[in-house]
């Protein structure tokens, strides 16, 4: 069966699920008469009830799917794969849930199971996430290019081993926490300092995005673009020298640590 006649199934499609769901059909990498939808909340139907596609309310359902994209809360994983056992042993199974790994996933389908882990961000509402797509050594080649054609209509993707998952985690998972966290602070500051909130909220989340754009676009590191705009005996200067002075470098790496090692917690039981 060629991957173009191979049915896929979403399991669950939640906030995040949706969002897949709507690029990969929009983009033309999804055909709306080769996918199904198993979701037990009806209104939630009703609203895709107009993509063309089949839906359905019990995961069961997909047991004839080659394909499924688990979208479910990690508390839902366990029931939700309970009706799911009944599938090809070989299918491919593309998981964007927090918490669990392939060998989990494995375990509960077949140990034949293709397994392509993919941690996304929030960005994805605006299609300019970052999804790190991490294939476990039972995927195919096929079944990466699948993957990443699917998220790639969410915005980047990046192919990284399953090892990273709790780095991934912590770093693009979390990130946008730390820059909205960063962006709070900034942009309470520039309202003590006097300038229109709304004009402060513009000014702060155009420069986060706009910086981002400029490491992206031109690959400039880091450290060359804070030496670039910290002019010696500058403003720029003097804040990153409180900065430094404050160990707000240092506090960063902790917390981005703190991530890692509950994500690794949660893992584990």
């Amino acid at each position: 069966m060629t991957q173009e006649t191979q049915l896929v199934g979403f399991v669950g499609c939640g906030e995040m699920g949706s969002m897949i769901l709507s690029a990969a059909l929009k983009a033309g990498v999804l055909d709306p008469a080769r996918t199904v939808i198993a979701d037990r909340d009806s209104q939630r139907r009703d609203r895709l009830s107009g993509l063309g596609i089949q839906l359905i309310e019990s995961p069961d359902g997909l047991a004839t799917c080659e394909r499924l994209i688990l979208a479910v809360r990690p508390q839902q994983f366990a029931e939700a794969v309970t009706q799911l056992g009944h599938g090809p042993q070989d299918r491919l199974v593309v998981s964007v849930m927090a918490g669990i790994g392939s060998d989990t996933i494995r375990t509960a389908l077949g140990s034949g199971t293709r397994v392509i882990c993919v941690m996304p961000n929030a960005p994805v509402r605006v299609h300019a996430g970052m999804c790190a797509v991490m294939p476990s050594e039972t995927a195919t080649d096929d079944d990466v290019t699948f993957a990443k054609a699917v998220f790639g209509t969410l915005g980047k993707t990046v192919l990284l081993p399953e090892t990273n998952l709790w780095a991934v985690t912590a770093l693009s998972g979390s990130g946008p926490g730390y820059l909205a966290f960063i962006a709070e602070a900034m942009l309470a500051h520039a309202i003590e300092l006097g300038i229109d909130p709304e004009a402060s909220a513009q000014l702060v989340a155009e420069t986060m995005a706009g910086t981002g754009r400029l490491l992206a676009d031109t690959g400039i590191s880091p450290g060359a673009l804070r030496k670039a705009v910290a002019t010696p005996g500058g403003t720029t200067e003097a804040a990153i020298l409180s900065l430094i002075n404050d160990q707000v470098d240092r506090a960063i790496r902790q917390g981005i640590q703190a991530a890692h090692d509950r994500g690794e917690a949660l893992s584990s039981g």
